[in-house]
């Protein structure tokens, strides 16, 4: 992380905690006096880049998890297990959703994919608001804060994601996950799993919308269902690779014993992968896939293939 942008997570935090303190007669003046050196510092750190006019820190994209129930104890403390494995999984979740958001916004730019050397992405922990035990995210800023506005998009489609498949009684698991990009769906379950067994529920909290919510029962009738009902796992076919689109990322391959494999490819694929893979097109090779199943209500399976890559 550079300097820049520590200096405007550090004027963030500071300003979270100063609004958390309330009229705290000790904390308060000590936070005034640290928020405003941290403001003079960014200043000064804005001014050395030569942007005059930079993204103003109040619009950092945030987003908190508030846990209550089973492994927490009020707004005083939280199981590290159950901390430690919600953190990991919640941060899994932003980095398939932004990547492919990322992909989604460079297309409609009029490029097919994310530029060569694009950085990862990924979320900074900033601290623990008040409440029932909340955990604070801010995404990781790139330098020119270019790709602020699609992360704070990921963060709420990771909120769309969980509720969907979590709150609604309604659809089957086949209708819920179709709108979610497939690599998300793995770490989603494992933080499902997690919450349901520690019997914790869910509340998440964003900058710019309304909250959402999930009980304890949501959340363990999903778990149970993506456990029983959805497999993920990791292929390795050998066959005939017979082309992948540009546009839309679909690829085509004929295995050594006949099946044809359709698909998409990977979000965290650039154009130059694509370019070494579309040099495969009608010659052998070796694809890893992910291959998802999910069984439906009436006892069949139908599977998607994510190409990961191909030599």
């Amino acid at each position: 992380m550079n300097n820049l942008t520590f200096l405007k997570i550090q004027t963030l935090e500071l300003r979270s905690l100063l609004e958390s303190a309330g009229d705290d007669p000790i904390a308060v003046p000590q936070l005034r006096e640290r928020l405003a050196d941290a403001e003079k510092e960014l200043q000064a750190a804005q001014l050395q880049t030569g942007n005059l006019f930079p993204r103003d820190v109040h619009e950092l994209p945030r987003a908190a998890l508030f846990l209550r129930g089973g492994g927490v104890q009020g707004s005083e403390g939280i199981r590290p297990g159950l901390a430690g494995e919600a953190l990991i999984q919640y941060e899994k979740m932003f980095i398939e959703q932004a990547l492919h958001d990322e992909r989604e916004a460079a297309r409609n730019a009029g490029r097919q994919r994310r530029p060569r050397g694009a950085s990862t992405p990924g979320l900074l922990f900033m601290g623990t608001p008040r409440g029932s035990f909340g955990l604070e995210f801010v995404p990781q800023t790139t330098e020119d804060g270019s790709l602020l506005e699609v992360h704070a998009r990921s963060l709420g489609n990771v909120a769309a994601a969980l509720v969907r498949v979590a709150g609604s009684d309604t659809e089957s698991l086949e209708e819920a996950i179709a709108p979610i990009p497939a690599r998300v769906l793995q770490p989603l379950m494992q933080f499902l799993k997690t919450l349901a067994q520690y019997g914790a529920e869910l509340r998440l909290a964003f900058h710019d919308r309304p909250g959402q919510s999930l009980s304890v029962s949501q959340i363990q009738k999903a778990a149970e269902r993506l456990e029983r009902d959805m497999t993920q796992e990791m292929v390795n076919l050998s066959g005939t690779f017979r082309g992948v689109t540009r546009e839309s990322g679909s690829f085509d391959l004929r295995t050594d014993a006949g099946e044809v494999i359709m698909g998409t490819a990977a979000d965290h694929l650039t154009e130059d992968d694509l370019e070494r893979i579309d040099g495969l097109t009608n010659r052998p090779c070796k694809a890893q896939l992910q291959k998802t199943t999910v069984r439906s209500i009436s006892g069949a399976s139908s599977s998607t293939f994510v190409l990961l890559d191909a030599e």
